[in-house]
């Protein structure tokens, strides 16, 4: 995946963070934001935009649409942030709303997986032989594309188990479900990915 600093360009020079932000908690910085400071939401973007853009070009292997798509998000934050409630933590909010814009996109769409080629190869890994990373390249390519036939419930879950190795109960609060259910998702999951890869594989070699 190419740099990300250079995907993020609005929300880091609009909203420069105070240094006096820094120790607050993600949910001190809503409070600050609802009482009217918004360069809080500036340091809210600078400790999660990234991990937010990451999982969202996992799911749609799209640059443009992961950029887009999360600087809709925290606009979406800083306009509905009274809908944020006390006692509630910021990320999974953030969330909610980055996978509602997502969800929205892909009906209007019909999603499909439409990756970009130099992320893809950028993804795939550096400081490789030059057959080594060939090789690499190509097997990344074929687990994308497996998990991009995924419907998107199935790859969701795959994306914030294992690419970003959150935990269960984590995940579990972000999709509304409980531990066990997030784990037979998983399974699920996994075992529909393996098929989409064999199918791939099969077509490439024969």
């Amino acid at each position: 995946m190419a740099s990300y600093s250079t995907y993020m360009p609005i929300f880091r020079d609009r909203w420069l963070s105070p240094k006096s932000y820094a120790a607050a908690t993600d949910e001190e910085l809503m409070r600050r934001v609802q009482a009217g400071e918004t360069e809080g939401m500036g340091e809210l973007f600078r400790r999660h935009g990234e991990r937010l853009y990451r999982y969202c070009w996992r799911m749609n292997q799209n640059r443009q649409l992961s950029e887009d798509l999360v600087q809709e998000a925290f606009a979406r934050a800083l306009r509905f942030q009274g809908t944020f409630r006390e006692g509630h933590r910021f990320e999974p909010w953030i969330y909610q709303i980055l996978r509602n814009l997502q969800t929205d996109y892909w009906r209007r769409q019909r999603f499909e997986g439409d990756w970009d080629d130099e992320d893809m190869a950028a993804e795939a890994g550096k400081g490789l032989t030059a057959d080594a990373e060939v090789a690499k390249q190509q097997e990344t390519e074929l687990l994308y594309a497996a998990l991009a036939r995924l419907p998107a419930e199935k790859r969701e879950v795959l994306v914030l188990a294992r690419f970003e190795e959150r935990p269960h109960a984590e995940i579990g609060a972000m999709l509304g479900c409980g531990e066990g259910a997030v784990r037979v998702r998983l399974c699920r999951a996994l075992e529909s990915l393996r098929q989409e890869y064999r199918k791939l594989l099969e077509r490439r070699t024969t």
